[in-house]
């Protein structure tokens, strides 16, 4: 039932980040982003951030889970010279290599040339802020990748955003077992204005809604946009698939 908390997994570790297994859901396979966002959008034509990491080759694909795991402790990106050292670690150039990861739709780029966003993180203020424990507050870059931090982390979170219709705030909180949202009848709207690009244009639009009425009539009023109003364990399904593997170290080289 969307009132009632739905529940998630219990994590296992891997390489000491904790690593969550999938959400139990019965009767249906666990939704995508290909299963709801535009065709056009770049990340769902390769597959999904998860699908687009795997492709990565090896060296590359550790410089995306580096500049992660750099975003989850520090909640901002890595500054030039310290992005140049993990590059140099893997045998890699930092400028190529960042250029690469946006083309494979991991990462968004300033006009400067740094990193604004490692999906599901955002290197700038965001309206979805995400508590992983003792006040430290990280950005995410929408509502589903806000969802994403804990599932890729492993850890309990607590998630704040608000109703971009009505002001109205909402809390959805994760305790490493089960998701409870306030309020109860929170959904996500997954939206976006351009049918073609990066997942960035998708994010802008992307976020909590107080009650599935609230996100419909967000939709009415703003008609350039398209979208679907997501459920919880859609939105959560989505989150996992996408965001979860992110830190596992033990896909294929």
């Amino acid at each position: 039932m969307l009132g009632k908390d739905v529940p998630a997994t219990v994590a296992s570790k891997v390489s000491g980040i904790p690593r969550p297994a999938a959400p139990v859901v019965s009767g249906h396979r666990r939704r995508r982003f290909a299963d709801v966002l535009p065709e056009g959008i770049d990340a769902v034509a390769r597959g999904g951030i998860a699908g687009s990491q795997s492709r990565l080759p090896a060296a590359l694909r550790r410089l995306h889970r580096g500049l992660l795991r750099h975003m989850l402790a520090t909640g901002r990106p890595p500054p030039a010279g310290a992005l140049h050292r993990m590059a140099g670690a893997s045998g890699l150039q930092a400028g190529a290599s960042l250029r690469a990861l946006a083309e494979a739709d991991l990462v968004r780029l300033a006009p400067d040339g740094e990193v604004a966003a490692a999906y599901p993180l955002s290197g700038r203020p965001s309206p979805h802020r995400v508590e992983l424990g003792r006040g430290f507050v990280l950005n995410a870059t929408c509502a589903i990748g806000a969802l994403g931090i804990p599932l890729m982390t492993g850890r309990p979170a607590t998630i704040v955003s608000r109703d971009p219709g009505n002001d109205r705030r909402i809390t959805v909180r994760f305790d490493g077992t089960h998701w409870h949202w306030q309020p109860p009848g929170a959904v996500v709207l997954l939206a976006a204005v351009a049918r073609t690009g990066p997942l960035a244009v998708a994010c802008l639009h992307t976020g909590f809604h107080a009650t599935a009425p609230d996100a419909h009539a967000y939709l009415h009023a703003h008609p350039s946009l398209a979208g679907q109003v997501l459920n919880k364990i859609d939105a959560v399904e989505i989150a996992h698939s996408e965001f979860g593997p992110l830190l596992h170290d033990d896909l294929p080289t």
